[in-house]
């Protein structure tokens, strides 16, 4: 969403090893994500009139709620987010 696209990251897979259970562990660096009214979207730079925005704005407040709101579907969540 910040590069506009200009970067692409690949979806994250895992092949779980056959020996023994795999364990995943979120971990979120934040001491608190209802407090933070920074907007975050594409950056303004990569932007012109032949690139225009491909994302709306969005707070990680919003963002976060969203995706916990979705569960876990396997939906990409910027979809949420695309112009």
């Amino acid at each position: 969403m910040i590069s506009n696209d200009k970067l692409k990251s690949v979806e994250h897979r895992v092949v779980a090893n056959e020996k023994g259970p795999r364990v995943s562990v979120a971990c979120f660096f934040s001491s608190s994500v209802a407090a933070s009214t920074k907007v975050y979207g594409p950056i303004k730079e990569l932007l012109s009139d032949e690139n225009p925005p491909r994302y709306r704005e969005t707070t990680v407040r919003d963002y976060v709620q969203y995706s916990f709101s979705k569960g876990l579907d396997g939906a990409p969540r910027l979809l949420h987010l695309k112009l």
